[in-house]
């Protein structure tokens, strides 16, 4: 029997990189990535790899953790706002042109500050914690693919339903004058079903 591999029956897939700005007092718990399934037409978002890395630009006055969690958004019916929106329209960010583009997403990164909250609630627990030791400038994680959420052929990918979506808060507060730039690497579909 010869079989051939192939990808899931699916209607679009992307994949982005974006960079926040020079991040600074960010508090604990503060949203500092934000991705919403706000579609209309009942289609679906399924997630197969999040990477995040961040670099020190400024010593924080005391060494401390830099860490991030990533928590999933239910009932996620008005999108976070502030920083830097992240264009994910037309043939922007499509793995295959002929693919579909998303009917409505909206995802956005942190500018210098946290985002502002939409209406949503989040999980009570995180589905991934990443952190690492930042003692001065020059100091942080590696921006990889998938360091924060992987999953393989096979595995079940993270589904996004229509008004829910994925958060990267900030765990622990950001010491005085300290500045870091934060890195995200995301890929997903979109399907009608799944």
């Amino acid at each position: 029997l010869r079989t051939s591999l192939r990808p899931f029956e699916l209607t679009g897939y992307f994949a982005f990189g974006a960079q926040s700005g020079a991040l600074t007092g960010v508090a604990a718990n503060g949203p500092v990535f934000s991705l919403r399934n706000a579609a209309g037409n009942s289609e679906l978002v399924l997630v197969r790899h999040i990477g995040l890395g961040f670099l020190t630009t400024t010593a924080f006055t005391t060494p401390q953790t830099v860490d991030y969690g990533l928590f999933v958004a239910r009932s996620f019916t008005a999108s976070d706002s502030g920083g830097t929106a992240i264009s994910v329209t037309g043939s922007n960010t499509k793995v295959r042109t002929s693919l579909a583009a998303p009917n409505s997403l909206d995802a956005r990164i942190a500018a210098a500050a946290a985002l502002t909250a939409g209406t949503r609630t989040l999980d009570t627990n995180a589905l991934a914690q990443l952190g690492a030791w930042s003692g001065g400038a020059g100091q942080g994680i590696v921006p990889v693919q998938n360091n924060l959420w992987d999953q393989y052929t096979g595995d079940q990918l993270i589904v996004l339903a229509p008004n829910e979506g994925l958060v990267i808060a900030n765990l622990t507060t950001m010491g005085a004058a300290g500045v870091a730039r934060l890195y995200i690497n995301v890929e997903f579909a979109i399907a009608s079903a799944f």
